[in-house]
């Protein structure tokens, strides 16, 4: 007990010695209040923050604001302690504050930041991707945080008013412009294309100049992430959504309707007058063109006299008749088949229409069936599709045996 009462009075005596002894002290305590902590607010962050009782799913959310919220503890702790015990020098307690001061701004701040992200995910995950992201506001409050803690560190290391940081800073105000110009202008953006949801998540975005088609990723501050549809990414900034044209197909979806707008070509040579022989054979066609298609085709050749009904004038009507049967086709919006300016190669004849089946496998399904439907009957009606002539066409005028090029003397 002697020896003990005397290094303790050799330790009091001995300025160096006694301080060493009452930072690791400190140090010791913040150690355990950090450990401590740790542990009691694990279930407290997971309940109360991130709402929910699964380990599995935040087990890296809740570790991550637990160790910011527990890193602020020792540094509360170390602070106290060094106004508590006596004896130390005005220099060290100086410092101790300084350190303190910084490091329990920096994890404010880490924390913050961290309760941003989280809040993020929560909001996704609760409302899906078509709410629209938060993630550009997001990136726009650890800016305004990370500044404010920026100037208050500098304060507390120069021993200075925040204000007074604030008016220096004022005097490099150009500067900074300059330096974060980029950042002012994506934070425009970000906010005017976020406020107008002219882009979520999940739409499919064109933008035929830098050659991007895909589907939208990711809305941060500075850029917007695109998956194309060949699996790359692109990385587009987001104020090219306010100065760039570009298309969104996600309308298209919402509608129910996807448009239809292909054109084939009919050789001219074949357009004729409708006779009684027609009618005949597209008669013997019923169960094919159908019944209701066969009665149209009687019911218009009774006006051929009068109006001059053409093959094609039939062909149209029973090509428009059977596009409203469908029942992928939308009838309350347009059913056109149209004819075009004749061209070299034919007289075009425009199919314009929407179909239900808005996805990509089923909208080229549809669409093939009606063109191959289309290319099956116009034989029906002496119409003849145009191609240009191929090797099976020019064989067809050949001469069975070519003449031979060198005599067998």
């Amino acid at each position: 007990m002697q020896d003990l009462l005397t290094l303790w009075h050799w330790v009091l005596n001995n300025p160096v010695t006694y301080s060493l002894l009452a930072v690791t002290l400190m140090l010791f305590a913040g150690f355990i209040s950090s450990v401590i902590c740790k542990f009691f607010l694990l279930s407290i962050v997971r309940k109360f923050i991130l709402h929910t009782n699964s380990q599995r799913d935040t087990q890296k959310k809740d570790l991550r604001i637990t160790r910011r919220l527990a890193n602020i503890i020792p540094v509360v702790t170390v602070y106290f302690l060094s106004q508590l015990i006596p004896g130390l020098s005005e220099g060290l307690v100086e410092a101790i504050r300084t350190i303190c001061g910084v490091l329990f701004i920096v994890n404010i701040t880490m924390l913050i930041n961290e309760l941003l992200d989280t809040t993020k995910d929560v909001y996704a995950r609760k409302h899906g991707s078509k709410a629209g992201s938060i993630k550009g506001y997001v990136q726009i409050g650890k800016i305004v945080v990370s500044s404010i803690a920026t100037i208050l560190v500098i304060a507390t290391l120069s021993n200075k008013s925040p204000g007074i940081v604030i008016s220096s800073l004022g005097a490099i105000a150009a500067v900074l412009m300059l330096v974060f110009q980029h950042t002012l202008i994506s934070l425009v953006a970000n906010i005017q294309v976020s406020s107008s949801h002219v882009i979520q998540l999940g739409d499919w975005i064109e933008m035929p100049v830098a050659n991007i088609s895909g589907e939208v990723t990711d809305i941060a501050l500075h850029t917007i992430t695109i998956r194309n549809w060949d699996n790359t990414l692109s990385q587009v900034p987001t104020k090219n959504f306010i100065t760039e044209t570009y298309t969104n197909w996600q309308p298209m979806f919402a509608s129910g309707g996807r448009r239809i707008k292909r054109s084939f070509f009919i050789d001219q040579s074949s357009i004729a007058f409708a006779t009684p022989a027609l009618a005949e054979s597209l008669d013997d066609q019923r169960s094919i063109i159908g019944d209701k298609i066969a009665d149209y085709i009687r019911q218009n050749l009774a006006l051929s006299v009068n109006h001059g009904i053409t093959n094609l004038g039939l062909y149209r009507g029973y090509i428009l008749s059977y596009l409203r049967q469908r029942e992928d086709i939308c009838n309350d919006m347009y059913v056109v088949v149209r004819q075009l300016s004749p061209t070299a190669e034919g007289l075009p004849i425009e199919i314009y229409c929407f179909t239900s089946n808005v996805f990509w496998n089923e909208y080229e399904e549809t669409q093939s069936q009606i063109f191959e439907f289309m290319y099956a009957t116009a034989g029906f009606f002496q119409l003849g599709i145009f191609q240009r002539p191929s090797g099976r066409d020019i064989k067809g005028h050949l001469p069975m045996e070519l003449p031979k090029l060198v005599s067998d003397e």
